[in-house]
């Protein structure tokens, strides 16, 4: 009887360390929706040189390469022109809401160009010239009040 005591015991202070102390996975104070929103865009991405050596455990993307951010260590950019990527690119990109610039050209991305890039509401530059992209430009990039160049 003295032994089950000991082991109920010992199981409710289990239970109790994992009430008190829950894994950091399920509940990342850092969360990070641009993180994961990167992670997204590299997923779908081919990366034959492997140049994009990108953390999904990071905090921020300020000190990844091809990253450009803020003072306030928001993503405002990503300048990767001429790097061999393949695949498509990944429609989270509409998740990085601060994005200025988009540097893409001269790469061998394919697939559509996606709708949701017109839901970035600073996009100032967009270059995804020299890809292999097919069918249009969306129609809602019409509706872009920040973009300057095309």
């Amino acid at each position: 009887m003295e032994i089950r005591g000991k082991n109920g015991l010992l199981f409710c202070l289990a239970l109790l360390w994992l009430w008190a102390f829950p894994s950091e996975a399920s509940t990342n104070k850092d969360f990070n929706p641009e993180v994961q929103a990167l992670m997204g865009i590299k997923a779908a991405l081919k990366d034959p040189h492997s140049v994009l050596t990108w953390d999904d455990n990071a905090v921020d993307a300020c000190t990844w390469n091809f990253i450009t951010c803020s003072p306030d260590k928001l993503v405002i950019g990503i300048g990767a022109p001429s790097q061999n990527f393949s695949g498509t690119l990944s429609p989270s990109i509409a998740n990085l809401t601060n994005l200025q610039f988009l540097l893409l050209q001269n790469n061998n991305i394919s697939g559509k160009i996606p709708n949701e890039i017109s839901k970035i509401p600073k996009l100032r530059t967009l270059d995804l010239s020299n890809n292999l992209f097919s069918g249009e430009i969306p129609s809602s990039f019409s509706n872009m009040k920040s973009l300057q160049y095309l």
